[in-house]
């Protein structure tokens, strides 16, 4: 039987992604990583990570992770560098994933071509002429024989990230993907039986939670409730207060912050009312809303630059069940007590581990003060591991 790992945020747990834990069930034990309390897009989550940790056991996961806050806030490289990380530290021979093409020839045919120096000295000069990242990297590997199109699924671009990470790590990992089924990643619309999870955000913060009691597995929506939903727009303030505190210098040493860009958010902060004020401030063709909003949360975080494509110092248990326990049993052998239990562990670990620790627990404690009833500070220190199936 493999070890098949799932890279996610269950933001929140939805139909696709149980499909997805569903087909890696059918191949052997699966473990799952999953964003901490900020995602990827800039934004904090739906629900709190051991919320999400209880949906997906209850939803057939053996082993829930954490992808720490300085992994599952940043760009889609690091992004997968660390869920990539974290899965070899538990021991998984294969990673699965949902893709637009569900075919896994082509993913594979694309990383290597972004790996290749060719790729990098032609995407080096399109990025000169204005364009994103995002737009200039798909035009540069289809001049280099990647196919049509396939960077232009979020889905897709995740997938080759985490062959890419696999490669620099060393990691001799097997790929399986399954076609992404309904909505597109991002959707407006509810296709196939199936609704994007951005949709189903919406839905839950507009106070309809019917809509997502049809899209989510009826385990994973009867852990919602109006009282563990995160509004962003309930820390507005607090992060705008925070971000007037800073100084222009303090904004250089941010993740994903270059060609004077740290300039534009100085100038923003000082006259802008609100977040959403600064983000059309700062947003163009140039700037995605995604990257701006990381940036700006990434401020009100504290975060640096410490741990950009850098294997984490350990990977936290969130929680498991009786097959995840002999995983961990036998993980904690092999990679010297790196996969944690308990936040006293962390401090044995060295500086950087206990700087990642730090980092995450003001993350929560931050994010404690985005539902509807702000909780105290803490939760890293006395939340209970979650067990299932004793």
């Amino acid at each position: 039987m493999s070890r098949i790992g799932i890279i996610a945020e269950f933001n929140p747990l939805h139909l696709g992604h149980k499909y997805l834990i569903d087909e890696a069930k059918k191949q052997g034990e699966v473990v799952c990583v999953i964003s901490s309390n900020f995602v990827q897009r800039g934004d904090t989550a739906i629900v709190e990570k051991r919320v999400r940790t209880q949906m997906a056991l209850d939803c057939g996961a053996d082993l829930v992770l954490e992808l720490p806050v300085c992994y599952s806030m940043s760009t889609a490289q690091n992004f997968a560098f660390g869920g990539v990380s974290a899965l070899v530290m538990a021991g998984c021979d294969t990673i699965m994933f949902g893709s637009e093409t569900g075919e896994i020839e082509p993913l594979l045919k694309t990383a290597e071509i972004l790996n290749s120096t060719d790729f990098k000295e032609k995407l080096s000069q399109n990025l000169k002429n204005g364009r994103t990242f995002a737009k200039a990297r798909q035009i540069t590997a289809e001049s280099c024989g990647a196919p049509k199109g396939i960077l232009e699924g979020a889905n897709n671009n995740l997938a080759i990230e985490y062959i890419l990470a696999a490669k620099q790590l060393g990691a001799n990992l097997s790929f399986k993907t399954v076609k992404r089924l309904g909505a597109n990643h991002d959707s407006g619309d509810a296709l196939g039986g199936f609704a994007s999870a951005s949709l189903i955000r919406e839905k839950i913060l507009s106070g309809d939670f019917n809509f997502a009691q049809k899209y989510m597995p009826k385990a994973a929506f009867s852990l919602l409730s109006d009282d563990n939903v995160s509004n962003i727009d309930l820390i507005d303030r607090a992060v705008l207060a925070t971000l007037r505190t800073k100084s222009l210098n303090d904004f250089k040493n941010l993740p994903d912050v270059s060609e004077g860009l740290e300039n534009k958010l100085f100038s923003a902060i000082r006259v802008a009312t609100g977040l959403f004020d600064v983000y059309n401030k700062i947003k163009s063709k140039r700037y995605t809303l995604a990257r701006i909003r990381r940036i700006v949360l990434s401020a009100f975080l504290g975060l640096d630059n410490t741990f950009f494509m850098k294997a984490p110092p350990y990977i936290r248990v969130l929680g498991f069940n009786k097959n995840g326990k002999k995983i961990i049993s036998q993980q904690r052998k092999q990679n010297g007590n790196k996969l944690v239990l308990k936040a006293t562990e962390i401090k044995n670990l060295g500086a950087l581990a206990e700087k990642m620790f730090v980092l995450e627990n003001r993350a929560t404690d931050l994010y404690l003060l985005s539902l509807k009833k702000p909780q105290e500070c803490g939760l890293e220190y006395t939340a209970k591991l979650i067990k299932t199936g004793d």
